[in-house]
């Protein structure tokens, strides 16, 4: 099963302007112009460009899958489900990558299983149904085996004194200097900032305890969608 070509907007990160948006950082994470994005490649430059402003209805899937394996070639690395809908890892550059593959024309880009094409869209139900909802893939190994890397979690934010009301639940919080981690929540020792726990014993994270941390948010943890056949 493969996605619709056009994208069924359902909130504000998957409109056209916003698949837009993300479309235009990923060129620029590439390095390339337009034209630049559009030559040697199946994109049309007419209709890209109209995809950049937002038209044609926005971006649509199979624009989507063209653009991740263009931008590939520079040595960027994308997901469909980011481009379109922001949902799981944002876009990265792979550090030396024109040294790394001089003799790779290009990077082999999985297609999106049935399995988390359904995960995907009960995320965008569940964005649909919470205003202040959040969604995570887990990258880190901090709190196996309760959730692992590459689940999919997602939940209600909280702000500001109201954070207190939700300690010692495992939650998706986002600091204010921009991390967005899974942990268990705990209070710290002065007002307004916490402590970031990974419980698992055999973790590879580096700080598996931060201390008094602020946040900007945090919600606990109400859905998580594990795939049958994890990532590799």
């Amino acid at each position: 099963m493969r996605y619709k070509k056009k994208v069924i907007v359902s909130d504000a990160f998957t409109t056209p302007t916003a698949r837009a948006e993300r479309l235009h950082r990923v060129r620029n994470l590439a390095n390339l112009t337009r034209k630049e994005m559009c030559e040697n490649s199946s994109l049309n430059i007419c209709t890209y460009k109209g995809w950049e402003v937002g038209g044609y209805g926005g971006l649509p899937v199979d624009g989507a899958e063209r653009v991740i394996k263009r931008i590939a070639e520079e040595g960027v690395v994308c997901t469909a489900e980011w481009l379109l809908y922001e949902i799981g890892q944002g876009p990265y550059i792979i550090p030396d990558f024109k040294k790394l593959n001089k003799d790779s024309q290009r990077i082999n880009t999985a297609e999106i299983s049935e399995e988390k094409e359904k995960i995907l869209q009960e995320i965008l139900l569940f964005r649909k149904n919470f205003p202040e909802a959040i969604d995570y893939q887990i990258k880190d190994d901090g709190v196996t085996p309760i959730y692992n890397p590459n689940d999919f979690v997602a939940g209600v934010k909280y702000f500001g004194d109201t954070i207190r009301t939700i300690v010692n639940q495992y939650c998706i919080v986002q600091t204010l200097d921009g991390k967005t981690l899974v942990r268990l929540l705990k209070e710290g020792t002065s007002p307004n900032k916490f402590l970031l726990l990974c419980t698992n014993p055999q973790t590879l994270v580096t700080n598996p305890a931060l201390y008094d941390v602020e946040l900007a948010s945090a919600a606990p943890i109400l859905r998580c969608y594990k795939q049958i056949k994890p990532e590799k």
